[in-house]
């Protein structure tokens, strides 16, 4: 049976339900209709994620970041993430965020449920901790498989070692790298894509379709 060294989850549509962090946000900030759209052209191919991240990330101007995770305090989420997470450190098995949405609001959720990493694009900060609404950094699909392989080798594991759950395209290319993947209330194309695949409201119920884990 597989050793699992790492735990990989996406966010929006996988952890996060109904809405994305991104749409959440500019619901929050004023920019929903616009947002949607944004999040259209994406769905559709007609843009990068690093055009998104620009194009989103000029509404952050003006904003701290615990004026972001305070925004985030009632998004809507999938049950039992905590008890998801700690099921599998008890194994000894990290849990990790691998996601195209901002790094800071990854952190809020690493914070919250116990992710021991967590990846994504960023946002500059002025001197007094200030989003100033241009990005820092970019973070692209390919790039989730980079920052799964480079956590693995900190802790000495390889990405045959770690699984992913994710939803959507942006899964896609880590999906094809790890030992096993989890489509988890996915589209059609990632349900394809994943070694096997689960709809629910529940993120332990993952547990009953990796091999090696049981709940």
């Amino acid at each position: 049976m597989p050793q699992w060294k790492v735990a990989c989850f996406d966010l929006d549509g996988t952890l996060v339900k109904n809405t994305s962090t991104g749409q959440h946000l500019a619901g929050k900030m004023g920019h929903a209709d616009e947002m949607a759209k944004i999040e259209r052209w994406y769905k559709e191919g007609k843009v990068s994620n690093a055009d998104v991240a620009a194009l989103d990330g000029k509404y952050y101007r003006g904003y701290s970041v615990s004026d972001i995770h305070g925004f985030l305090d009632d998004i809507p989420t999938v049950d039992h993430i905590s008890e998801t997470v700690s099921y599998f450190a008890s194994r000894g098995i990290p849990s990790i965020v691998c996601i195209l949405a901002w790094k800071f609001v990854a952190e809020y959720f690493a914070n919250k449920y116990g992710f021991s990493g967590w990846s994504g694009p960023d946002l500059e900060l002025d001197s007094s901790g200030i989003f100033t609404g241009r990005v820092l950094t970019d973070f692209h699909e390919t790039d989730k498989p980079v920052y799964v392989n480079d956590y693995c080798q900190k802790i000495h594991a390889n990405l045959s070692e770690a699984f992913h759950v994710g939803d959507s395209r942006s899964d896609l290319p880590l999906f094809k790298q790890v030992g096993f993947s989890v489509a988890f209330n996915a589209d059609t194309t990632t349900q394809l894509a994943a070694s096997v695949s689960v709809d629910s409201g529940s993120l332990l119920d993952i547990l009953t379709v990796i091999p090696g884990i049981k709940p």
